[in-house]
């Protein structure tokens, strides 16, 4: 199965360069406006005509091929730019029917390079780990006859050769950090050159525990979307291998054996489904690994509760906000082909952070709700940092402040609506973050606690404000990802508190509607949003964002936070 993912890709050019050696590789470097594919997306196209992956679902693909085979004759790069934002398209012969811009790199690949960045890419999946590649872009008329490109990420499991210059690290840090694709100018010996850098993902790792005839058409639908799949059953008859030709791994497995013959802190996701309740019970109960996002129980709501209830207390601490039962999106689904698609849809939903509604709803309700709707930001970073030892907001990771750091977040998702609480050495914070149209008040009461910076806050916002966003600056792993996963509920549900779940618990970042600033305004003490979540619990709506819980308190913690990202 041919499949657009890079582990498609890569599949295609392994099974390919048995018979070809040379290829041309298309690379979206930069995107504008709505279009099929974003950066980092790219599309295989052999000698012979044949390709793997797809750039603009059908709008482009014939005319970029035709371009492909100028590549094939000048082994030279191009670059291409299709337009598809004006109605002059249909004029000129595409008939495009896209509303956005794309930048496509078009590059030779062959034997005398090593097949270069094939086999770099290669080389990055089989690392296990997350790594930015980065393309250098040089056409024709450069000194260079051909593109060069380098891999970054984890040191030891990636060759010396490929490791890109010291001028290309801080970019590939924050891509790798961000996981946003990066098309910068970059001096770079001695002449200034474009540089694309995007974030190689790890396909998603598929556990499915349960042999049964409904497992087939799972493990089929995986497999196209370029997923690994382990299949697991105790039993000898429902795992043989021959019934799962599209699951890497079938594996006999008691649910105590299961730990020592699968590597469960590389899954993902895992879907419990033998049918037999209390092996379902026992699997479970060796689930706890923290990396695992997904957790899906078949059958209905009861079953799901009790199985949670038999597993124990902490067990189920640990995992509840992880487990989905009934399994599935609601599509409508009987047939195992049908639930199998909205289960799989369901993961696809769940690793992307997304909720799984009809885009054109969330599109309209999305647009109407931002002209309808004032979002502010409160950023709290009064703090002491006592328990630190030192000013822990002007700390710095991956090249950049904790506090600027989230100011950048914020004024990304309320632009000019941003107020900065400061406290001690606020004159050297509001220094770092003066690139930022922020509005920034001083607590000179910081050491009575966060009651007395979010009051002052609250106290000082304008009247056009329907709800504001509170972001504490020692929250590092939280990215705009999950500012959007608050955002789109609150869009809902515009009178209800938005708040992050995570650790059995409600917290921030959260929104919080007008409605409910009288009471933050009564807060004293140490007492911050936390205190008003649960006074308030029935008003609350929680969204899972387990990276919520890790904080910066201690020199401890800020030395896992280096760690976690080496």
């Amino acid at each position: 199965m041919m499949h657009s993912s890079l582990t498609g890709i890569i599949s295609s050019y392994q099974s390919l360069k048995l018979t070809e050696q040379e290829f041309v590789l298309a690379t979206i470097v930069e995107t504008q406006g709505s279009t099929y594919r974003k950066a980092g997306a790219r599309m295989l196209i052999s000698r012979s005509g044949k390709y793997c992956g797809l750039l603009g679902g059908g709008c482009f693909e014939s005319d970029l091929l035709e371009h492909a085979y100028l590549v094939f004759d000048s082994r030279q790069p191009i670059e291409l730019f299709y337009d598809m934002r004006a109605p002059e398209d249909l004029i000129w012969g595409l008939g495009l029917g896209c509303n956005g811009a794309v930048r496509i790199w078009l590059e030779f690949v062959t034997i005398d390079q090593d097949y270069l960045p094939l086999a770099l890419f290669e080389t990055a999946l089989q690392s296990r780990t997350a790594c930015v590649c980065i393309t250098i872009l040089e056409g024709i008329g450069s000194d260079s006859t051909h593109t060069r490109h380098y891999l970054f990420g984890d040191s030891d499991k990636i060759p010396i050769e490929y490791s890109p210059p010291t001028e290309l690290i801080d970019t590939a840090t924050d891509t790798l950090s961000t996981g946003k694709p990066q098309l910068h100018e970059i001096d770079l010996d001695g002449r200034q050159v474009q540089a694309f850098f995007s974030r190689i993902n790890l396909p998603v790792q598929l556990l499915i525990i349960g042999g049964g005839p409904d497992a087939v058409p799972v493990t089929r639908l995986a497999r196209v979307l370029g997923w690994e799949v382990t299949l697991v059953d105790y039993r000898d008859n429902y795992c043989k291998p021959e019934k799962f030709p599209d699951a890497q791994h079938v594996i006999r497995a008691t649910p105590e054996q299961l730990a020592d013959r699968v590597n469960l802190d590389t899954v993902h996701a895992v879907v419990l489904m033998t049918h037999k309740y209390e092996y379902d019970l026992r699997y479970l109960q060796q689930l706890s690994h923290p990396g695992l996002r997904y957790i899906g129980l078949l059958g209905p709501t009861a079953r799901r509760k009790e199985m949670l209830r038999t597993a124990g207390k902490e067990l189920t601490r640990q995992i509840q906000d992880r487990v989905y039962g009934p399994v599935g999106l609601d599509i409508g689904g009987e047939l195992p082909e049908e639930i199998a698609c909205s289960l799989v849809a369901e993961i696809q939903a769940v690793m992307n952070q997304r909720h799984g509604g009809h885009l054109a709803a969330m599109n309209q309700e999305s647009s109407e709700t931002n002209a309808s709707y004032n979002l502010g930001c409160i950023v709290l970073a009064a703090g002491g940092s006592t328990r630190f030892g030192a000013l822990k907001q002007l700390l710095e990771f991956n090249g950049i402040s904790l506090l600027r750091r989230c100011v950048q977040l914020a004024c990304e998702i309320a632009q000019e609506r941003v107020m900065v609480v400061h406290g001690p050495k606020h004159t050297k914070c509001q220094r770092n973050i003066a690139a930022y149209k922020v509005t920034n008040i001083v607590n000179e009461d910081w050491q009575s606690g966060m009651a007395s910076s979010l009051t002052l806050a609250i106290g000082s916002l304008p009247q056009d404000y329907d709800a504001v966003l509170i972001l504490l600056c020692d929250q590092p792993l939280i990215e705009s990802r999950h500012i959007e996963l608050l955002r789109e509920a609150w869009f809902k549900h515009p009178d209800k508190i938005i708040a992050s779940n995570y650790a059995d618990t409600a917290g921030v970042p959260a929104i919080i509607p007008r409605l409910y600033f009288d009471q933050i305004l009564k807060l004293t003490g140490d007492q911050g949003a936390k205190k008003i979540l649960s006074s308030l619990a029935s008003n609350v709506i929680h969204v899972p964002i387990p990276e919520a819980e890790f904080d910066i308190d201690t020199q401890e913690d800020f030395a896992r936070l280096l760690f976690r990202t080496k």
